[in-house]
């Protein structure tokens, strides 16, 4: 298992920048600007991101983490290197962000396109389903070899959740500050639980054929 480092903390400027904006909103002209030009991809992206951003959703990240779960468990294959792992990862990101949603409260958007609740700060769409993909991806890489495949699970789970995180700029109900803290925030804790929980499963693993 690969052992991630020091450097992995360097996730936190990303997220540091974005709550500083939201404590302070220093740059919220800057902000406005990147959802009007988002919006000019308006009307024709409306069907396409509408279904981006719900797939996104509290729901859709159930749905699927569920899937993985049942699925890992009822086939009794990569359980506990995929399944378990994936939902911890999701349960923790999930808590993590009502949390600092509750704390520091930010208003959404005054020219939010769609209805959205909860506070802004951090978008629960970006870093969720940031830390689900990255945590999948860290995982699914310890079994898949080919190179081929290899590169197109690192495009595909990485440039979904971007995606995600993107259309809720493009509706409005977020502020690039959320949407850029919020992917901060879920690849840090992807690579931190990633890390940790192998790390155990390992120890326990090595014990295991120890007494073999």
């Amino acid at each position: 298992m690969k052992k991630y480092n020091f450097w992995s903390l360097l996730l936190f400027i990303p997220f540091g920048l974005g709550l500083y904006v939201a404590l302070t909103e220093c740059i919220s002209g800057f902000e406005r600007g990147v959802f009007d030009l988002l919006r000019n991809l308006a009307p024709a992206m409306d069907i396409l991101f509408r279904g981006i951003t719900k797939l996104g959703s509290a729901v859709g990240v159930i749905i699927i983490t569920v899937l993985i779960f049942v699925i890992t468990a009822i086939t009794r294959k990569y359980f506990f290197t995929v399944g378990l792992p994936v939902a911890i990862t999701v349960i923790i990101s999930r808590i993590v962000n009502i949390t600092l949603k509750n704390v520091l409260d930010r208003p959404r958007p005054e020219f939010k396109v769609i209805f959205a609740d909860e506070s802004s700060f951090p978008s629960g769409h970006s870093q969720n389903n940031m830390a689900l993909y990255i945590c999948l991806l860290l995982c699914l890489l310890l079994v898949v070899t080919a190179p081929k495949w290899r590169l197109i699970l690192k495009v595909a789970f990485i440039a979904l959740p971007l995606l995600i995180g993107i259309t809720r700029i493009y509706f409005g109900v977020h502020y690039i500050s959320d949407v850029i803290a919020g992917w901060s925030m879920g690849v840090f804790i992807a690579i931190l639980i990633n890390y940790l929980y192998f790390r155990i499963y390992n120890n326990i693993k090595d014990k295991r054929n120890a007494k073999a």
